[in-house]
């Protein structure tokens, strides 16, 4: 088995792999024994002008994407010079080439397959000062005053849910999403020590889209204190680790307390508009390279 193929077979496996290939078919892109950091590759994704790792008429090596066949599910590779070498089929594109000597390739890194999200359940978390627990119905009498000041509702619309609606809503929530491919996730905040309920943090996972839209809510009487940030920041953590790829939330453009809750979690705002707030969007990074 040559490097390549042992290459290809660890990121098959999911490993995102630095080596310094051989030889100058990828000249000027590539040179010999120029370190790559390639990573395993979507390849629905893959466009042309991408280097990829790929098996073509039984050799492994980096080629380079000179078309796209996305009906039959195929990608053309060529070389530097010119000439174009054939297709192959999605099923041996392994990888893409994120970065050739620490330099990154241009929209490389949004291209990566990552591993399978596990099975999703909102689980308890801890911070410094709080504890996360799975929203129940019973904490809804509580939260209802919690929840109570209509300031609150300034940026969000609505008004202050009363005791019993709170808790019709916290059992619907409790109950999970009735679209199998959306998983609710919510979680109160109680202070350390039997403290009082602050607030809610919630997380909408899209597993097949390797999406997760968050959102975080602190009682009015609470607020100051950066625990908003606090048990973001927790989440944000957990929902990576699941993994998940893309992070959302929704901000309206004058909540900047908000705003600044999204920043220290790693959001940047996007041009993106619903319902007059703000798409703010965080991606994870690509899983560690391994030396090869």
């Amino acid at each position: 088995m040559g490097m390549l193929d042992a290459v290809a077979d660890r990121i098959r496996e999911g490993e995102t792999v630095e080596f310094r290939p051989t030889g100058d078919s990828m000249v000027p892109l590539i040179h010999s024994r120029q370190r790559v950091r390639v990573a395993p590759v979507d390849p629905a994704l893959v466009a042309s002008g991408d280097i990829v790792l790929a098996r073509v008429s039984g050799t492994v090596y980096l080629h380079l994407v000179s078309a796209v066949d996305a009906p039959r599910r195929r990608v053309q590779i060529a070389g530097n010079r010119g000439r174009v070498n054939g297709w192959t089929g999605h099923d041996r594109v392994f990888g893409i080439c994120l970065a050739v000597d620490g330099v990154p390739r241009p929209g490389a890194a949004a291209k990566v397959r990552r591993p399978p999200v596990r099975a999703v359940r909102a689980e308890p978390l801890s911070t410094n000062r709080m504890d996360l627990l799975p929203l129940r119905v019973e904490h809804a009498p509580e939260m209802a005053r919690v929840l109570g000041d209509p300031v609150l509702h300034e940026f969000t619309g609505g008004a202050p849910l009363a005791t019993d609606a709170l808790r019709a809503r916290y059992a619907r929530l409790e109950a999970g999403s009735p679209d199998p491919a959306v998983v609710w996730c919510n979680w109160v905040l109680r202070l350390r020590g039997d403290g009082p309920l602050v607030g809610t943090v919630q997380a909408t996972v899209t597993p097949g889209r390797d999406t997760a839209e968050t959102a975080w809510v602190i009682g009015t009487a609470w607020q100051g204190r950066g625990l908003a940030t606090e048990a973001a920041l927790a989440v944000t953590a957990w929902l990576e680790e699941l993994p998940v790829g893309r992070l959302i939330a929704h901000i309206h453009p004058g909540h900047r307390a908000s705003a600044a809750v999204a920043a220290a979690c790693g959001f940047t705002p996007t041009r993106h508009r619903e319902d007059g707030e703000v798409r703010w969007e965080r991606r994870s990074a690509p899983p560690p390279a391994t030396g090869s």
